[in-house]
């Protein structure tokens, strides 16, 4: 479910190792070792902001996440997260979240999701 609201993010950071976490409020913060952060804030209507980026986005009555950057994403048949750019995320057999691109996401015990 994470990447589902985040994927647009993550495919925009493939040469970055970023660490999220949910924090009290149940928002999303991340940081990036390229000094890339901020906050994924979702409101009552649903639309989720990404104070790093500006980038607001918002689910569609097809089930498709619009990214006011022109972003498109949207979960095929088989659960995998395609991207209008092309990236496809897809979960192994361990858990791990893994994208077309190289990236890498896994969740560790504390609950903080690292991507490389």
């Amino acid at each position: 479910m994470f990447v589902v609201g985040c994927s647009n993010f993550l495919s925009n950071t493939v040469e970055a190792s970023c660490v999220y976490r949910t924090d009290a409020f149940g928002n999303v913060v991340y940081n990036c070792d390229t000094g890339q952060n901020g906050t994924l804030r979702t409101d009552a209507f649903g639309n989720t902001k990404d104070t790093g980026t500006g980038v607001t986005y918002r689910t569609d009555a097809f089930g498709n996440t619009r990214g006011t950057d022109g972003s498109v994403t949207r979960t095929d048949a088989f659960g995998n997260i395609r991207s209008n750019d092309g990236t496809v995320w897809r979960t192994d057999a361990f858990g791990n979240v893994r994208s077309s691109n190289g990236t890498t996401c896994r969740t560790n015990a504390f609950g903080t999701v690292t991507c490389n």
